[in-house]
Protein backbone atom coordinates (compact mmCIF):
# COMPACT_ATOMS: atom_id res chain seq x y z
CA UNK A 1 0.00 0.00 0.00
CA UNK A 2 1.53 3.40 -0.99
CA UNK A 3 2.53 5.57 1.67
CA UNK A 4 0.76 8.51 2.37
CA UNK A 5 2.06 11.96 0.70
CA UNK A 6 2.60 14.66 3.06
CA UNK A 7 1.33 17.81 1.45
CA UNK A 8 3.49 20.94 1.74
CA UNK A 9 2.32 24.44 0.41
CA UNK A 10 4.60 26.64 -1.30
CA UNK A 11 3.61 30.46 -0.79
CA UNK A 12 4.58 32.65 -3.41
CA UNK A 13 4.09 30.07 -6.28
CA UNK A 14 7.43 31.19 -7.74
CA UNK A 15 9.18 29.35 -5.56
CA UNK A 16 7.68 26.30 -6.80
CA UNK A 17 10.37 26.23 -9.54
CA UNK A 18 13.05 24.93 -7.01
CA UNK A 19 12.11 21.01 -7.15
CA UNK A 20 12.55 18.86 -3.71
CA UNK A 21 15.49 16.24 -4.36
CA UNK A 22 13.79 12.70 -5.53
CA UNK A 23 14.81 11.54 -2.12
CA UNK A 24 11.70 13.46 -0.88
CA UNK A 25 8.65 11.25 -2.96
CA UNK A 26 6.83 11.42 -0.06
CA UNK A 27 5.62 14.85 -0.44
CA UNK A 28 3.28 16.61 -2.70
CA UNK A 29 3.92 20.45 -3.33
CA UNK A 30 0.69 22.48 -3.63
CA UNK A 31 0.88 26.15 -4.78
CA UNK A 32 -1.65 28.79 -5.89
CA UNK A 33 -1.91 32.58 -7.42
CA UNK A 34 -3.36 33.25 -3.75
CA UNK A 35 -2.41 32.12 -0.01
CA UNK A 36 -5.95 31.41 0.23
CA UNK A 37 -5.86 28.89 -2.91
CA UNK A 38 -2.80 26.89 -1.29
CA UNK A 39 -4.91 26.78 1.97
CA UNK A 40 -7.68 25.45 0.26
CA UNK A 41 -5.36 22.06 -0.35
CA UNK A 42 -5.45 21.59 3.34
CA UNK A 43 -1.48 21.08 3.27
CA UNK A 44 0.58 19.89 6.23
CA UNK A 45 2.87 22.59 6.98
CA UNK A 46 3.08 25.93 4.96
CA UNK A 47 6.34 27.35 3.21
CA UNK A 48 5.93 30.99 3.12
CA UNK A 49 8.25 33.84 2.04
CA UNK A 50 6.06 36.23 3.03
CA UNK A 51 2.37 36.44 4.44
CA UNK A 52 -0.12 38.89 2.86
CA UNK A 53 -1.14 42.09 5.34
CA UNK A 54 -4.43 40.40 6.00
CA UNK A 55 -3.48 36.44 6.18
CA UNK A 56 -6.18 34.15 7.36
CA UNK A 57 -5.80 33.51 10.95
CA UNK A 58 -6.25 29.55 10.90
CA UNK A 59 -3.33 28.78 9.15
CA UNK A 60 -0.88 25.39 9.38
CA UNK A 61 2.12 24.98 11.03
CA UNK A 62 4.80 27.80 9.33
CA UNK A 63 8.41 26.98 7.62
CA UNK A 64 9.57 30.68 7.24
CA UNK A 65 11.24 31.37 3.98
CA UNK A 66 12.30 34.89 5.05
CA UNK A 67 12.18 37.57 7.57
CA UNK A 68 8.49 38.80 6.92
CA UNK A 69 6.99 35.29 7.97
CA UNK A 70 9.58 35.53 11.64
CA UNK A 71 6.68 38.06 13.10
CA UNK A 72 4.28 35.02 13.65
CA UNK A 73 6.74 33.98 16.70
CA UNK A 74 7.65 30.37 18.03
CA UNK A 75 4.24 29.36 18.71
CA UNK A 76 3.04 29.98 14.71
CA UNK A 77 6.89 28.62 12.92
CA UNK A 78 7.38 24.96 12.48
CA UNK A 79 10.88 26.09 11.73
CA UNK A 80 13.00 28.94 9.58
CA UNK A 81 15.74 28.62 7.46
CA UNK A 82 18.61 27.34 9.45
CA UNK A 83 20.96 30.82 9.45
CA UNK A 84 18.52 33.06 7.89
CA UNK A 85 18.97 35.60 10.95
CA UNK A 86 22.88 35.78 10.57
CA UNK A 87 22.59 35.85 6.78
CA UNK A 88 20.32 38.81 7.16
CA UNK A 89 23.02 40.13 9.45
CA UNK A 90 26.22 39.34 7.07
CA UNK A 91 24.04 40.88 4.31
CA UNK A 92 23.63 44.52 6.15
CA UNK A 93 27.33 44.86 7.32
CA UNK A 94 28.27 44.44 3.40
CA UNK A 95 25.87 47.04 2.68
CA UNK A 96 27.02 49.13 4.92
CA UNK A 97 30.95 48.73 4.10
CA UNK A 98 29.63 49.36 0.26
CA UNK A 99 28.25 52.62 1.02
CA UNK A 100 30.52 53.97 3.32
CA UNK A 101 34.18 52.61 1.42
CA UNK A 102 35.48 54.66 -1.47
CA UNK A 103 35.70 51.69 -3.93
CA UNK A 104 33.59 48.27 -4.90
CA UNK A 105 33.84 45.49 -2.05
CA UNK A 106 36.63 43.12 -2.73
CA UNK A 107 35.21 39.55 -3.79
CA UNK A 108 33.75 36.93 -1.29
CA UNK A 109 36.08 35.44 0.76
CA UNK A 110 35.05 36.79 4.71
CA UNK A 111 38.73 38.61 6.24
CA UNK A 112 38.67 40.45 2.61
CA UNK A 113 35.28 41.79 3.26
CA UNK A 114 35.93 41.89 7.36
CA UNK A 115 38.85 44.10 5.95
CA UNK A 116 36.79 46.19 3.95
CA UNK A 117 34.18 46.54 6.34
CA UNK A 118 36.77 47.67 9.62
CA UNK A 119 38.62 50.66 6.80
CA UNK A 120 35.22 51.82 5.80
CA UNK A 121 33.77 52.46 9.56
CA UNK A 122 37.10 53.52 10.51
CA UNK A 123 37.28 55.24 13.62
CA UNK A 124 33.56 55.71 13.96
CA UNK A 125 31.31 53.87 15.43
CA UNK A 126 27.91 51.09 14.39
CA UNK A 127 25.18 51.71 16.10
CA UNK A 128 22.63 48.55 16.24
CA UNK A 129 19.20 48.87 17.13
CA UNK A 130 17.83 45.76 18.24
CA UNK A 131 18.59 43.21 20.64
CA UNK A 132 16.97 40.09 18.77
CA UNK A 133 18.41 36.94 16.86
CA UNK A 134 19.63 39.38 13.95
CA UNK A 135 20.41 41.79 15.83
CA UNK A 136 22.98 39.73 18.21
CA UNK A 137 24.17 38.59 15.12
CA UNK A 138 25.11 41.37 13.73
CA UNK A 139 27.01 42.69 17.20
CA UNK A 140 29.03 38.81 16.40
CA UNK A 141 29.90 39.70 13.05
CA UNK A 142 30.97 44.12 14.07
CA UNK A 143 33.11 42.27 16.65
CA UNK A 144 34.87 39.95 14.73
CA UNK A 145 35.57 42.77 12.15
CA UNK A 146 36.96 44.61 14.95
CA UNK A 147 34.31 47.25 14.42
CA UNK A 148 32.86 50.00 17.26
CA UNK A 149 29.41 48.80 17.79
CA UNK A 150 26.40 49.65 20.17
CA UNK A 151 23.77 47.70 20.60
CA UNK A 152 20.48 49.28 21.76
CA UNK A 153 17.85 46.83 23.15
CA UNK A 154 16.20 46.64 26.80
CA UNK A 155 16.00 42.68 26.76
CA UNK A 156 19.59 41.81 24.76
CA UNK A 157 21.59 40.01 27.93
CA UNK A 158 23.93 41.92 29.85
CA UNK A 159 27.21 40.11 28.97
CA UNK A 160 26.09 42.35 25.62
CA UNK A 161 26.42 45.85 27.64
CA UNK A 162 23.19 47.08 25.63
CA UNK A 163 22.18 50.65 25.73
CA UNK A 164 18.76 51.05 26.70
CA UNK A 165 15.99 52.58 24.49
CA UNK A 166 15.44 55.35 26.31
CA UNK A 167 19.35 56.53 25.93
CA UNK A 168 19.05 55.79 22.15
CA UNK A 169 19.23 59.36 21.05
CA UNK A 170 22.61 60.13 21.40
CA UNK A 171 23.90 56.91 20.11
CA UNK A 172 22.25 56.78 16.84
CA UNK A 173 22.78 60.84 16.43
CA UNK A 174 26.70 59.58 16.74
CA UNK A 175 27.07 56.86 14.47
CA UNK A 176 28.27 56.61 11.23
CA UNK A 177 25.95 54.19 10.17
CA UNK A 178 22.92 52.33 11.80
CA UNK A 179 21.47 49.44 11.09
CA UNK A 180 17.80 48.74 12.29
CA UNK A 181 17.12 45.27 13.38
CA UNK A 182 14.35 46.42 16.04
CA UNK A 183 10.68 45.13 16.10
CA UNK A 184 9.41 48.19 17.62
CA UNK A 185 8.57 51.50 16.07
CA UNK A 186 10.89 53.20 13.76
CA UNK A 187 9.43 56.67 13.30
CA UNK A 188 9.56 58.29 16.12
CA UNK A 189 13.74 58.05 15.84
CA UNK A 190 14.35 58.65 12.28
CA UNK A 191 15.15 62.94 13.98
CA UNK A 192 17.89 61.29 16.12
CA UNK A 193 20.31 60.42 12.94
CA UNK A 194 23.33 62.57 11.79
CA UNK A 195 22.86 63.80 8.45
CA UNK A 196 25.93 62.32 7.50
CA UNK A 197 24.95 59.05 8.62
CA UNK A 198 23.89 55.84 6.41
CA UNK A 199 20.90 53.64 7.78
CA UNK A 200 20.35 50.28 6.64
CA UNK A 201 16.97 48.98 7.34
CA UNK A 202 16.52 45.12 7.72
CA UNK A 203 13.55 44.84 9.67
CA UNK A 204 10.26 44.16 7.96
CA UNK A 205 8.46 47.66 8.69
CA UNK A 206 4.69 48.88 9.10
CA UNK A 207 3.33 50.57 6.90
CA UNK A 208 3.77 53.96 8.82
CA UNK A 209 7.18 53.55 9.70
CA UNK A 210 8.13 52.85 5.85
CA UNK A 211 6.26 55.98 5.06
CA UNK A 212 8.18 57.83 7.29
CA UNK A 213 11.36 56.74 6.57
CA UNK A 214 10.49 57.45 2.96
CA UNK A 215 9.51 61.05 3.37
CA UNK A 216 13.02 61.58 5.48
CA UNK A 217 15.51 60.14 2.88
CA UNK A 218 17.08 64.46 2.55
CA UNK A 219 17.82 63.88 6.18
CA UNK A 220 20.35 60.79 5.72
CA UNK A 221 23.26 60.84 3.18
CA UNK A 222 21.68 57.22 2.38
CA UNK A 223 19.16 54.66 3.48
CA UNK A 224 19.06 51.04 2.63
CA UNK A 225 16.06 49.19 2.92
CA UNK A 226 15.75 45.53 2.72
CA UNK A 227 12.10 44.46 1.23
CA UNK A 228 11.15 40.94 1.46
CA UNK A 229 7.98 41.09 0.10
CA UNK A 230 6.47 43.18 -3.20
CA UNK A 231 6.31 46.83 -2.35
CA UNK A 232 5.91 50.39 -5.25
CA UNK A 233 9.01 52.16 -3.67
CA UNK A 234 9.97 55.88 -5.42
CA UNK A 235 13.27 56.23 -7.28
CA UNK A 236 15.51 58.40 -5.25
CA UNK A 237 19.29 58.62 -5.63
CA UNK A 238 19.60 58.01 -1.31
CA UNK A 239 17.51 54.73 -1.58
CA UNK A 240 18.94 51.75 -2.63
CA UNK A 241 16.75 48.59 -2.24
CA UNK A 242 17.50 45.34 -0.94
CA UNK A 243 15.14 43.72 -2.93
CA UNK A 244 15.29 39.26 -1.64
CA UNK A 245 17.73 38.05 -4.28
CA UNK A 246 17.07 34.60 -6.71
CA UNK A 247 20.55 33.41 -4.73
CA UNK A 248 18.63 33.62 -1.52
CA UNK A 249 15.42 32.69 -2.08
CA UNK A 250 17.19 29.40 -3.57
CA UNK A 251 19.08 28.55 -0.31
CA UNK A 252 16.11 28.67 1.69
CA UNK A 253 14.26 26.39 -0.12
CA UNK A 254 17.18 24.07 -0.06
CA UNK A 255 17.07 24.45 3.74
CA UNK A 256 13.24 23.46 3.58
CA UNK A 257 14.38 20.48 1.80
CA UNK A 258 16.92 19.65 4.65
CA UNK A 259 14.23 20.42 7.01
CA UNK A 260 11.41 18.05 5.14
CA UNK A 261 14.12 15.23 5.15
CA UNK A 262 14.77 15.04 9.10
CA UNK A 263 12.76 11.95 10.60
CA UNK A 264 9.07 12.98 11.15
CA UNK A 265 7.51 11.79 14.73
CA UNK A 266 5.19 9.41 14.97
Amino acid sequence: MEAQKRRIGIYPSLLARHRPPQALGDIEIVTGQTLADVLAAQPSLLAALYLPEQEPLDLPPVYALGPAAWRLGAQGLSGAAQGGQRGVAARALETVGALLAEGPLPPSPRPLRLHALREAVGQGMLAIAGGGRVGRSLQSLAKSAKVRAGLISDHAPKALRPVRWQHAGSLLRDARAVIWAAERPLRPYLDDLGRASIMVVVADLSEDDRTGLLETLGQRRATALAVYRPLDLPQDERLIVLSDSPRRQAQAMASLWRHLAQPQPE
